[in-house]
């Protein structure tokens, strides 16, 4: 009977595990093929997620199998392939690009319609006069600038001839690219089969054609420059339109692919590891240095300090002291370099001129900067708000340092011109 008892100890062995501290780290990883074969399906034949099958639906599970040991409060920055769904070249506008005499033709001295001025009003009266003896039916594609206020983009018009005249069909704004439609003569110059053909095939791949074309098309382009075409190919029996974008490198042009490098952020909490589309980062040189070149009120001698922000790129901090750099005075006016800090400072005292600071930092400065420094943030990611945490350094008054960050949200997506948008959440707080 004593074999069969209870262990007397088994509830101090417990309470003394659940005092141990859970065993966390944080890790990099880059799935390989296992992982994706592990998800089967178009995961394991494209090595990539995709939108309908999204990577945070199947991480957890890779990284509870990869890192058995990992426990509460680990994090995991997760590298992995990704197809686009619609890459942004499928938006390239294909047609007509008015040319700077065509806009004088229409009265545009400035090379653009505007809202005054709407292209759908006056381009098919310049149609009929471009392109004569069209026969009913035929569709043309006009690109064209416009500008509204400071929002400058490329638009396409789809025209449609009845006979005799041109009808407005539609209008797609914002187009990334004016690519190349290929004709009967692009072709031809291939010779043989694709001359008469007028199609790509297994036989004739375009990946193997195409570069050549490039090179002979655009012999002067230069390093980085992208280009986008349209041609047919014959698939499964059938012959259809591929748009294909391409970019050079300094000696040969590079199809680009649809499957991208991609990287998330995973935590392991209460239950297990979960996506987490948290940005964190410390800021660097680079970054203090931007703030310093946008300054409002840059230093009279070194660049690499402003007097609104405070930011010094040289010692990779803010430097908050008042009368030794902050609330300072041109020796030669007596007046301070930044008035309205100096006001405050005056009217109000020390106190609330370093809030003042402060504020210029986290509802200004940091602003700026997530606007640089992610241009192509969103709002959310697999239905998540999306939040960035910026970390930073200040030197104060009494030459000690402290150690900080703020918390952001974005609040919406880049439009035209205009940057992101971000709202802060909280901070200046201690660095967690």
């Amino acid at each position: 009977m004593l074999f069969v008892g209870c262990d007397p100890n088994k509830e101090l062995y417990e309470a003394l595990d659940n005092l141990k501290e859970p065993y966390n780290r944080s890790i990099e990883y880059t799935l390989d093929a296992n992982d994706y074969n592990s998800v089967r399906g178009i995961v394991a034949t494209l090595q990539a997620f995709t939108e309908e099958v999204p990577a945070m639906d199947h991480i957890p599970a890779i990284l509870a199998r990869r890192f058995i040991a990992l426990n509460r409060g680990s994090s995991a920055m997760v590298n992995f392939n990704y197809q686009i769904k619609e890459p942004v070249w499928l938006r390239t506008g294909f047609g007509y690009v008015l040319t700077t005499a065509d806009y004088q033709s229409l009265g545009l001295t400035d090379n653009a319609f505007t809202p005054a001025i709407q292209a759908k009003d006056n381009l098919p009266a310049f149609l009929l006069k471009a392109f004569r003896n069209e026969a009913a039916g035929t569709t043309k594609g006009i690109i064209y600038n416009y500008r509204e206020g400071t929002t400058h983009m490329m638009n396409i018009d789809q025209y449609q001839f009845d006979g005799s005249e041109w009808k407005w069909l539609s209008t797609r704004e914002n187009i990334p690219y004016t690519g190349h439609h290929f004709t009967d003569a692009d072709y031809a110059l291939f010779g043989e089969e694709l001359a008469r053909l007028k199609y790509f095939s297994d036989t004739y791949p375009a990946d193997k054609h195409m570069p050549v074309w490039m090179k002979n098309a655009y012999p002067y382009a230069i390093e980085g420059e992208e280009k986008v075409v349209r041609y047919r190919v014959l698939s499964g029996g059938n012959v259809r339109d591929e748009i294909a974008h391409y970019a050079f490198n300094g000696l040969s042009w590079d199809r680009s692919s649809d499957i991208v490098p991609k990287s998330e952020q995973y935590v392991f909490g209460a239950q297990g590891w979960a996506f987490d589309p948290t940005t964190r980062f410390i800021m660097m040189q680079s970054d203090y240095m931007y703030l310093a070149v946008i300054d409002p009120i840059p230093h009279a001698d070194f660049n690499d300090f402003g007097y609104y922000y405070g930011a010094s790129a040289f010692f990779s901090n803010f430097d908050m002291r008042l009368l030794a750099r902050r609330v300072s005075k041109n020796a030669e006016t007596g007046q301070y370099w930044d008035p309205a800090l100096g006001a405050i400072y005056d009217s109000e005292g020390p106190e609330a001129t370093v809030n003042e600071m402060y504020r210029r930092i986290v509802e200004e400065g940091f602003i700026k900067l997530l606007q640089h420094k992610y241009p192509q943030a969103v709002p959310q990611s697999g239905g998540i708000d999306v939040h960035y945490i910026l970390g930073f350094e200040t030197f104060n008054d009494n030459f000690s340092r402290s150690y900080l960050e703020a918390e952001y949200r974005c609040t919406g997506p880049a439009v035209g011109d205009n940057p992101p948008q971000f709202e802060l959440i909280e901070g200046p707080r201690e660095r967690q």
